[in-house]
């Protein structure tokens, strides 16, 4: 018998697990430290006279080679977020639908029956995720080669609790 996936629009959503917000902040000073460290490499050449003769007429290059830097800065951190952003699962009531945002145009997904679930795992490491909650969360199943797994989500263990009790709620629906 051959199972027709479903589409996602035809989903109903019990859950949506996100990535937590502190991923962005991450991105964000990675970047912010990078665009810093150009500025203080540009600025610390300048003052030894490393440009050496630069008047007026000249500088307007320079202007343009910071907003240049500064518009790579913005659309490496948009690549980074949207990356981010997109990732997540959607948990319906009867399907983990996995989708994993390889580039900015390009995304895989995933779709797993709660039906062939077989186990869900989260783990915590380290102090931040501890305090804040979030973690990896990796589900077993029957019939693909490779576990789902999504690293950073928000309140990880709320979210294995809503697969958890999903698969149980299908496997007594279909009981009956």
């Amino acid at each position: 018998m051959i199972e027709e996936t479903p589409t996602t629009e035809a989903l109903s959503d019990v859950y949506v697990v996100k990535k937590h917000w502190i991923v962005y902040v991450e991105d964000f000073f990675l970047h912010a430290f990078g665009c810093l460290s150009f500025l203080l490499c540009a600025y610390f050449l300048a003052s030894r006279g490393a440009f050496g003769g630069i008047g007026q007429s000249q500088s307007i290059y320079g202007a343009m080679a910071l907003v240049g830097f500064v518009l790579i800065f913005w659309t490496s951190f948009f690549f980074a977020w949207t990356k981010q952003y997109f990732d997540m699962w959607r948990i319906t009531d009867t399907h983990i639908v996995g989708v994993n945002q390889e580039d900015l145009l390009s995304r895989e997904e995933v779709t797993v029956s709660l039906d062939k679930v077989q186990d869900v795992f989260f783990e915590r490491e380290g102090f931040l995720s501890t305090l804040l909650g979030f973690g990896t969360l990796r589900v077993q199943s029957a019939g693909i080669d490779q576990d789902l797994v999504i690293e950073c989500v928000a309140d990880v263990e709320h979210a294995s609790r809503v697969i958890t009790e999903s698969r149980d709620k299908r496997a007594v629906k279909k009981a009956y």
